[in-house]
């Protein structure tokens, strides 16, 4: 038996880099699409795990000194040129900043690198935490000591969490991240376009909140961070940001309370928008609503805090690559549905983004302020255009590398315009039949 498996598996190989071969050399769309759902669907996580073995061998090169993008370069160089294979240990390095359009954020400096992310981290094209020896400011923003590298490595435009992150600021969203679109070089080897951003903390610039009296929290199903606790009731997974050490009571006590509000049998008359800042779960389920981020009703990367003596809110933003419809391993499919009506995929959050709206005040807050921003959404496929212009040499170059992704760019971000149109018009229309 093992015998006839360890043959199927060769077989099966074998097919896989015949595949990869045949598309690095015609292009085929469709060995593309047979490529990934090896990748995508195949059972065996052995299998799929030597698929990836087999692709990191196939992947492309750039020579980093012929990269011409009109991006920031950050090049890191591990000491030793050791790979970042963990995302539990810093790896010591030197890192440099290159922008030839604005020199005054030219940078050299000693730095810490690691791996971070949860699904992306098990992507061939890895996303990163970098830790400065001081707080350091990158490209105009608030100094800080840590710092992300986004991968995008399923993101077939490069602009999905840069426009989520554009809807939070016409929002006027609190603690939007700040986005920055690099390329980077790893050790020698380009490794592909990035995106440079802050990473979710407590502190200036950051989550500002009171230090001493605020709490930062994180609902996620991969429950893989200490401290960490369960809710009593919704079994929801809490793990908690800040503070590191102590005020652990504080913070069950205040969602444990949340979650009583929202199970009792006479609600919404609990008293619930006494404990959250109603305004602020409106434009963070909005912003999530607008962009079909399936993670909302998973529970993925879903942060709340509290500052002291005040209400409990959403957010920052964070982690929209499963958003714009993305299913069976493409975007901008359907442009339907809303959390308080349909299942995108079942997960813990889809009880509590339906019992929201089954207050009557909470739907005519939400149909109230989507109106007041309906016009600030109108010009977002200018936002998208001039994105997409600025990112287009990053993406052939990108694609040179992973060039199992790779699409016709501009057809892509037509196909990103008219779902988003088709995605305003159905909620103009939905959100408007409360």
């Amino acid at each position: 038996m093992k015998q006839r498996n360890a043959y199927r598996v060769v077989r099966n190989l074998g097919l896989v880099y015949s595949i990869g071969v045949l598309l690095m050399v015609t292009g085929c769309t469709a060995l593309k699409d047979e490529l990934n759902k090896g990748l995508r669907r195949h059972l065996d996580p052995a299998f799929r795990g030597e698929i990836k073995k087999v692709l990191k061998v196939l992947r492309g090169r750039l020579d980093p000194t012929k990269l011409d993008t009109g991006l920031p370069v950050i090049t890191i160089n591990t000491h030793e040129g050791r790979p970042v294979t963990s995302k539990a240990v810093y790896m010591d390095a030197d890192l440099e900043i290159r922008d030839l359009q604005r020199d005054t954020y030219n940078l050299k400096t000693p730095v810490q690198i690691r791996g971070r992310g949860n699904t992306t981290w098990n992507a061939l094209k890895k996303p990163y935490r970098l830790k400065f020896p001081k707080k350091t400011a990158l490209f105009g923003y608030e100094k800080a000591k840590n710092w992300v590298l986004l991968a995008n490595y399923q993101d077939t435009t490069l602009l999905l969490n840069s426009i989520a992150f554009e809807l939070g600021r016409r929002f006027g969203f609190p603690f939007t991240p700040h986005y920055t679109h690099v390329e980077v070089v790893l050790n020698g080897r380009y490794e592909g376009s990035y995106v440079l951003t802050e990473q979710v903390s407590v502190g200036p610039g950051r989550v500002a909140i009171d230090e001493d009296g605020g709490f930062l929290v994180e609902l996620d199903t991969h429950y893989d961070e200490e401290p960490k606790f369960r809710t009593p009731r919704l079994d929801l997974p809490v793990m908690i940001k800040h503070p590191e050490e102590g005020g652990a009571d504080a913070v069950k006590k205040a969602l444990f309370d949340l979650e009583e509000a929202l199970l009792a049998p006479i609600f919404p008359d609990t008293l619930y928008q006494d404990i959250i800042d109603l305004d602020n779960f409106i434009d963070y389920i909005m912003i999530n609503e607008i962009t079909r981020n399936i993670d909302l009703q998973l529970l993925h990367s879903v942060f709340l805090y509290r500052d002291q003596d005040s209400k409990i809110c959403l957010g920052p933003l964070w982690d929209f690559d499963y958003g714009f419809d993305y299913s069976d391993g493409k975007y901008f499919v359907n442009a339907e549905g809303m959390y308080c009506n349909t299942s995108f995929r079942e997960g813990p959050g889809q009880w509590l983004l339906s019992r929201f709206f089954e207050d009557p005040v909470f739907r005519k807050a939400y149909q109230d302020r989507w109106n007041t921003i309906y016009p600030d959404l109108a010009d977002m496929e200018v936002f998208i255009d001039t994105m997409a212009a600025s990112l287009e040499k990053s993406y052939q170059a990108n694609a040179k590398v992973w060039w199992w992704n790779k699409v016709d760019y501009p057809k892509e971000i037509a196909r990103l315009k008219e779902w988003w149109r088709n995605r305003i018009a159905y909620l103009q229309r939905e959100i408007n039949s409360f």
